[in-house]
């Protein structure tokens, strides 16, 4: 057993540690704890973590000398035998921590897991997922052409693709987390409804997750209200968990934004901006369940914030430099404004989102530019280029091309 654990340590890499007080303090009030949300559950002094429960009762507690090898475990023992420590906090004396464990790695020694966001690889499942664009000359008199109609889903794959080439071409191992117009199961949407649907609800049903009533209303829903109100947080929950079984060293999250403000995107808009999420944010709610604690132990002992700020922000200055496009400020959309934390790093924010709270390794989530925006719309739907194989538009591949600048640079530095 120690041999394994520590074999995962070394595959873990240049992760860090932080046992230092200033910065764990700095963490929890820089990125994690949205305006004093966990202030009562959990107190960090210079000698201590604790976690309190509703009674305000100290159900864990986490002395100093206990951080670094906490750290280590956090990242490299399964959840389950986490929970075990949680609860007995005596059997970290089982996991003696490596003397071996600070492990800078290149290009050629990662592993880098990239998220193309979204399923859609059409129209048709894009509107299933509301997640498209469709102008028309009816809605739009000034439209350029007769319609425009984009998918995000078909964007970010595209993306993705061109992405993993070029980093496969510097000797990095690239995972995508999907296939083309695909789930992360494996599976078209279409074929998981076939294949799983019924399976996956009447098992919630049985074990009691949800309520006769909310069978019912799932059963019956048509796909579209299936996929909004189960689906896609079902969805997103296997997408993370698969890609921490990846155990990467990098993931890397791809999403093309739109003007919020927009109304029902029935016409262009005069805005453009890019910016880059993080892990973050957090409310009570986040850390109800020992896995929601473990995890903010993992943001507050290792290094994940510090190195997904790092990454985010050679991103978002990558995308506006490539794109010739602004980064966005906190003003320039109200969930920057209303649900953000805005990092030390200019356009890079902490954001509630479920794959920045699940994903458990340094991460970059970057929304490369507006999709609704007069100067871009017409462009990503001119597929006039052609990369190993590919064929889509400029824009796609100046976006593929900034991941890949940002990449390069975190990995050299």
């Amino acid at each position: 057993m120690r041999f394994n654990l520590i074999i995962s340590f070394i595959t873990l890499g240049f992760c860090g540690l932080s046992q230092d007080y200033t910065q764990i303090k700095h963490r929890f009030d820089t990125y994690l704890n949205y305006h004093g949300s966990l202030n009562s559950l959990i107190g960090i002094t210079p000698d201590k973590i604790v976690f309190y429960n509703a009674q305000k009762q100290a159900e864990f507690t986490l002395l100093k000398n206990e951080w670094q090898t906490f750290a280590w475990l956090v990242k490299a023992l399964p959840d389950s035998t986490l929970e075990k420590l949680y609860h007995n906090k005596s059997l970290l004396g089982n996991y003696p921590l490596p003397t071996d464990y600070r492990i800078k790695k290149g290009i050629k020694d990662v592993t880098i897991v990239i998220d193309p966001g979204h399923i859609s690889g059409n129209i048709e499942m894009a509107r299933t997922e509301q997640k498209y664009l469709h102008f028309t000359k009816q809605n739009h008199a000034a439209l350029k052409q007769d319609s425009v109609d984009i998918a995000e889903g078909k964007l970010t794959f595209e993306t993705a693709c061109i992405l993993k080439k070029m980093l496969e071409e510097k000797g990095a191992k690239v995972i995508l987390s999907r296939k083309e117009n695909s789930t992360s199961f494996g599976y078209t949407y279409d074929e998981w409804l076939k294949r799983f649907k019924m399976e996956i609800i009447d098992s919630l049903l049985f074990i009691k997750k949800i309520t006769a009533q909310k069978h019912k209303q799932l059963t019956n829903a048509n796909p579209t209200v299936f996929f909004s109100s189960f689906f896609k947080d079902y969805e997103l929950q296997h997408r993370a968990a698969l890609i921490n079984t990846f155990n990467p060293d990098l993931t890397v999250i791809i999403h093309y934004n739109v003007d919020e403000k927009n109304t029902d995107w029935k016409k262009p808009s005069d805005k453009n901006f890019c910016m880059t999420f993080i892990p973050g944010c957090l409310i009570a709610d986040n850390i109800k369940s020992i896995p929601g604690k473990l995890n903010l132990l993992r943001l507050l002992l290792c290094t994940d914030l510090d190195e997904s700020e790092k990454i985010s922000g050679l991103v978002v200055n990558e995308l506006s430099k490539q794109l010739n496009i602004p980064i966005a400020n906190k003003t320039d959309a109200s969930y920057l404004s209303e649900h953000c934390i805005s990092s030390p790093t200019k356009g890079v924010y902490s954001r509630n989102l479920a794959l920045c709270r699940m994903v458990q390794t340094p991460l970059v989530y970057g929304e490369c530019l507006y999709q609704d925006c007069e100067n871009e719309c017409y462009t990503l739907t001119q597929n006039t280029e052609t990369l190993y194989g590919i064929k889509t538009n400029k824009r796609v591949v100046l976006a593929a091309q900034s991941f890949y600048n940002a990449i390069m640079q975190y990995y050299t530095k």
